[in-house]
């Protein structure tokens, strides 16, 4: 797949990692660079990308990689390109939601690729991190996590109880490596609660966490430079929203628009 570096390419200004990114009220900015000395690797977005995400992430054993996260355009469930995503949903979400469901409820999906690559040091192979996106109740979405990722039945918010349904339970990146997350979100090709069709994936939260959900406690990874880019074409499919910010601290890179919800 050909590459976008006018738009989504890294631009490296002396020590520091540099976007252009579009702030809530549409305009666009360059994040302030991180104080450190280190600058995350240089991320080229793929011409579907519609938001990327770079950043340091440091374990507590002191080791360091680079993250990298692409969110992909939604696609109908209808078009070949969204094969994976469909059958990794039917497969994991077996009574919840199948094919029918799918087509009866005019689905989309939106792949978001995560990839954490060590640059010093051990990262620890048992060391778990939080994948974001997780659901958000208010556009009835759901969750299927490709290879690379592990799903666990652990609530990432109060609505349920003892078991989570496996389209809602949230997803793990262990270790260093990479993986690839599939949002689904009924009614997105009509438009979900008066949205326009195709953007409901602007209603979520993208990034990684060191805070895992339930009882799963902290992983203690510390997170820096965390930058952030929305895409032309990001913003031909929505983004910015209304509730659109960039929550980045020490605890997590968290971009998007889910707002209180499933965050």
């Amino acid at each position: 797949m050909r590459s976008r570096p006018l738009v989504a390419a890294s631009v490296v200004v002396g020590a520091a990692l540099l976007l252009t990114a579009c702030d809530p009220g549409g305009e666009s900015v360059t994040p302030t660079p991180s104080a450190t000395v280190d600058a995350p690797a240089e991320l080229v977005l793929p011409d579907d990308a519609v938001l990327g995400l770079v950043a340091i992430a440091t374990a507590p054993n002191g080791a360091t990689a680079d993250v990298a996260i692409v969110v992909h355009a939604t696609l109908p469930y209808l078009v070949p390109d969204a094969a994976d995503a469909v059958a990794a949903t039917v497969d994991w979400c077996v009574g919840e939601v199948d094919d029918a469901v799918i087509t009866g409820r005019g689905y989309t999906f939106t792949a978001v690729d995560v990839r954490l690559i060590p640059r010093d040091g051990e990262w620890p192979d048992d060391l778990s991190l939080l994948v974001l996106p997780v659901v958000n109740p208010e556009t009835g979405s759901t969750i299927a996590a490709g290879a690379g990722l592990r799903q666990v039945d652990e609530a990432s918010d109060d609505v349920f109880g003892d078991a989570v349904p496996h389209c809602r339970q949230p997803a793990l990146l262990d270790g260093a490596g990479e993986g690839t997350l599939y949002l689904g979100i009924p009614q997105d090709i009509a438009g979900v609660n008066d949205n326009e069709p195709f953007t409901a994936w602007t209603l979520h939260d993208f990034g990684l966490s060191s805070a895992l959900p339930g009882d799963l406690g902290g992983a203690g990874v510390v997170f820096s430079s965390c930058t952030a880019a929305i895409t032309e074409l990001g913003g031909e499919f929505g983004a910015p929203g209304p509730t659109w910010s960039e929550r980045f601290d020490g605890s997590g890179c968290i971009v998007g628009g889910a707002g209180d919800a499933g965050s």
